[in-house]
């Protein structure tokens, strides 16, 4: 069962990447959708792996399941970063902003004014701070360097700079000091849950990442 899920996984994933609507890969709202599919499904398939799993064998079929689940979440995560252009931004969107906390009050201001609806900035504002967030969880625990705090949080903050320098060089989207703000907190506060002291016990006593991990 998990084999199968994990194929089929593979499988509507390549699908996902290819498939072209209106010059780009897909809507926003319908690559979200399609996106929580195919984490679910992978999602599945790693409980069915784990289950299926000897204490001993799981630390290497929890790695293999923690593989599968990262390049859903990439292909996801690189669709809502690069799969538009600047054209899907309001007027008042700057292909760059480097003073901070600036976009974050227009948000506000335009909800204020019902220019945009709560949604809008909800999903932009927590959408942002929930956006790395998962890294805080794969890469720690695919790259076991990465679980010490001073090696995870300049890795992070430096990919999230380069990943908004790479939107506003490509023309999929703008720069902006405010989306810096959002997403490097998101990272941080998911690396303090998921890798304290106590977490990290609990990881080790599953077998999910080995005692020496």
């Amino acid at each position: 069962m998990a084999a199968l899920l994990f194929l089929g996984t593979a499988a509507l994933t390549f699908v996902f990447v290819v498939a072209e609507r209106n010059g780009h890969i897909i809507g926003t709202e319908d690559f979200l959708k399609c996106g929580m599919i195919l984490g679910g499904m992978a999602f599945l398939g790693m409980c069915f792996l784990l289950a299926g799993t000897s204490r001993a064998k799981r630390p290497r079929a929890a790695r293999f399941a923690m593989l599968i689940l990262f390049a859903v979440y990439l292909v996801i995560l690189f669709g809502l970063l690069y799969g538009g252009s600047r054209n899907r931004y309001p007027e008042w969107h700057s292909a760059y902003s480097l003073k901070p906390f600036a976009t974050i009050r227009i948000y506000i201001e335009a909800y204020e004014s019902r220019s945009l609806r709560i949604r809008d900035v909800v999903s932009n504002l927590i959408g942002n701070v929930l956006l790395f967030m998962p890294m805080a969880w794969f890469v720690p625990f695919l790259i076991p360097p990465m679980r010490k705090w001073y090696s995870f949080i300049p890795f992070m903050l430096i990919l999230i700079c380069l990943v908004e320098a790479t939107q506003y060089m490509s023309g999929r989207g703008s720069m902006d000091i405010d989306d810096v703000l959002l997403n490097f907190p998101g990272a941080v506060i998911g690396f303090a849950l998921l890798w304290n002291p106590l977490m990290m016990k609990l990881w080790k006593k599953t077998n999910l990442i080995g005692k020496r991990g």
